[in-house]
């Protein structure tokens, strides 16, 4: 019978676990043998959490001691760690230590363990997760800051000189959108559409503006949504304008179920940045399982809004801000935000950011 005691000890974004498991004579013995292969079947059976193919092992040493370095695209959340440290025991891995360290959609865990008197390493990277073990794992504070409106190539060329990490929200409908798309692909920039849709103060938009009625008619939402091609696929999709067309329900649905099929098997993120408290745009994208965010509409105000968010004290917390492509004041505060960040807060897309901080 094996038993794990759990002594945490939390030393800033570390936290150290020690486990004891008490072995009987024989498993010790058997556990002194064949340590390359033992690793190896270990690593075989820790790839085995994750589908076929996500995952790459190699073979190093750590302070002259063997390690398995596991690198693993996916999610790395309570069950699949049980998992884990249960292949170690049972594979006669005495685990000593556990320690971890966390970026929003990355993570790194290292368990140090005793194979009979050998020190031996098995270190983990998870790659591209929605959920890390343990949950809400970011010190700080986040910010994702969502340019949209973007209306020629100079806008990208000019936003992206701040050197902080961007989310550009394509205007659809335009001469030159998907000439804009090809150019942030180029860039190595996420693929977001800001997608202008019917609203109470706007008859002639920036874009080709979706009415409701177009949108609840399969055919015409289908030709509206013809200028992408089938090698578009975006990341995310947010409304430029949106009041009237925000409120109803079945016209969202159709819409974003239109995108989804477009999509094929790509998440596609929904940003919410319709600044009227009436709008459904967010809790349909929720309902219908779509990653959905809400963005902090920031018009004539975003300097005040990002030093408020900035003096919040003690508080781990994200927000993403949208700010227009032409917004030349923002531009300049954030311009001197990033000249001067520190490790208080960190900038990073709108998909990086984690689902577990609480939004401010």
């Amino acid at each position: 019978m094996t038993k794990i005691l759990y002594y945490p000890m939390k030393f800033g974004r570390i936290i150290i676990f020690t486990a004891l498991a008490a072995y009987s004579f024989g498993d010790r013995i058997f556990a002194k043998s064949n340590l390359p292969e033992a690793m190896q079947d270990t690593a075989k059976q820790i790839e085995s959490l994750w589908s076929e193919g996500l995952c790459e092992t190699i073979m190093v040493r750590k302070k002259g001691n063997p390690l398995a370095s596991i690198a693993c695209n996916g999610n790395f959340g309570v069950a699949q760690r049980q998992k884990l440290l249960d292949i170690l025991l049972k594979n006669f891995f005495t685990i000593k230590k556990e320690s971890y360290k966390l970026r929003p959609k990355n993570g790194m865990y290292l368990y140090q363990t005793r194979y009979g008197n050998q020190t031996v390493y098995f270190k983990l990277y998870v790659r591209g997760a929605l959920d890390l073990w343990p949950r809400n794992p970011v010190d700080g504070k986040q910010i994702a800051i969502y340019v949209q409106n973007v209306r020629a190539s100079k806008d990208l060329v000019k936003w992206r000189t701040l050197g902080i990490p961007l989310t550009f929200g394509i205007t659809f409908g335009r001469s030159d959108t998907h000439e804009l798309m090809q150019q942030l692909s180029a860039y190595g920039d996420e693929t977001w559409l800001s997608i202008p849709l019917e609203d109470d103060n706007i008859e002639i938009a920036d874009g080709n503006l979706l009415n409701i009625a177009d949108a609840l008619d399969s055919e015409r939402l289908a030709a509206y949504l013809g200028a992408l091609g089938d090698e578009d696929q975006l990341h995310g999709v947010s409304p430029l304008y949106c009041s009237r067309f925000c409120k109803n329900v079945p016209a969202l649905r159709a819409l974003f179920a239109a995108l989804r099929d477009h999509n094929k098997e790509r998440e596609l993120i929904l940003l919410d940045a319709d600044r009227h408290d009436d709008s459904s745009f967010y809790q349909t994208g929720r309902i219908m399982n779509f990653r959905t965010f809400r963005a902090y509409m920031a018009k004539n105000n975003f300097c005040p809004a990002l030093s408020n968010f900035l003096s919040l004290k003690g508080e781990n917390a994200a927000r993403i801000m949208a700010v227009d492509a032409a917004d030349e004041t923002a531009f300049r505060c954030l311009h001197q935000f990033a000249q001067r960040q520190s490790d208080s807060i960190e900038f990073m897309r709108i998909s990086e950011m984690s689902l577990t901080n609480p939004f401010r």
